[in-house]
């Protein structure tokens, strides 16, 4: 049966489900403006899933290793799995996912991936910790899709709010073809006014933008008439995505270690870009932090 651990410093508060270890609520507390998506399933169900052991779609939601396919969804399957919770404090939260005889069916690595939350101010970090426990090297992605809601509050609408990027992307964004990443593509800069992208209608059309290879380690959401913002800043991740539903009132940043397959994949896992080879017995980190005002 999941639950809801609370955590808070004296400026906000985090709930996190142990389902998934995802994130449900990132609230003010003086203002009590909640800055994450309620998964309203009218537009998502989710809040800020974990996609783990894989980022994005696979080509026919499948894989190969060696001469065996193995099936897994998009965005992999701790998203949907039960977590462990090892430590529930004030400030701090903790949970663990091991692998299990069913994970083993779809993925075949022995794993512990750790998750912990901690509040300080007005700031959550959020860290991962992916171990290898298995006798032989492990090939993984992980990444973070955190929704914010878009107003952040009353009277405002979805198009004061733009997105800013810490350095100028020259790369652009890449689309998505029916889930897959199309990196053949000249990448395209046009939703940018320097490094803002304004959300406004259509923007996302056409899938999530993908960008490879960013420079910036810090994104903010932002809002044209006030100073309310929300700032991430992340680290080991190669990639970022922005996407929403069109029409709906959040949008999603999320920092990727990986990515979708290509268009023109083969299915061959151990060709797949943006995976991480993790040797046995070793250790992968990466981190996100929200500051809110």
């Amino acid at each position: 049966m999941s639950k809801v651990i609370e955590i808070s410093s004296e400026f906000i508060t985090a709930k996190i489900s142990t389902n998934g270890a995802e994130l449900k609520s990132l609230l003010d507390s003086e203002t009590l403006t909640e800055y994450i998506w309620q998964s309203d399933p009218k537009w998502w169900k989710r809040s800020a899933p974990i996609l783990f052991p894989v980022v994005g779609q696979l080509m026919d939601d499948k894989y190969r290793l060696g001469n065996k396919f193995y099936s897994m969804g998009k965005h992999g399957f701790a998203r949907d799995m039960e977590f462990q919770v090892v430590r529930a404090e004030r400030d701090v939260a903790h949970f663990k996912l091991e692998y299990t005889d069913e994970t083993l069916k779809s993925y075949p690595f022995k794993f512990i991936l750790e998750v912990r939350f901690r509040v300080y101010g007005p700031k959550l970090f959020v860290e991962y910790e992916v171990r290898n426990v298995d006798r032989r090297d492990m090939l993984f992605s992980i990444g973070s899709h955190p929704a914010f809601n878009v107003p952040l509050a009353d009277g405002e609408k979805y198009e004061d709010y733009y997105v800013e990027f810490e350095e100028d992307e020259y790369g652009g964004a890449y689309y998505l073809e029916k889930g897959l990443v199309n990196f053949h593509t000249l990448p395209d800069r046009k939703m940018f006014h320097g490094k803002k992208i304004p959300l406004v209608s259509r923007l996302f059309q056409n899938d999530a933008l993908v960008f490879k290879d960013i420079t910036s380690t810090k994104v903010s959401l932002k809002n044209i008439n006030n100073s309310k913002s929300v700032l991430m800043e992340f680290e080991n991740c190669a990639y970022l995505g922005l996407w929403s539903p069109d029409g709906a009132p959040f949008v999603c940043i999320e920092p990727w270690s990986g990515v979708a397959d290509a268009v023109d994949s083969k299915n061959n896992f151990f060709e797949k870009e943006g995976l991480i080879t993790l040797e046995s017995g070793k250790c992968f980190q990466s981190s996100y932090s929200l500051f809110v005002k």
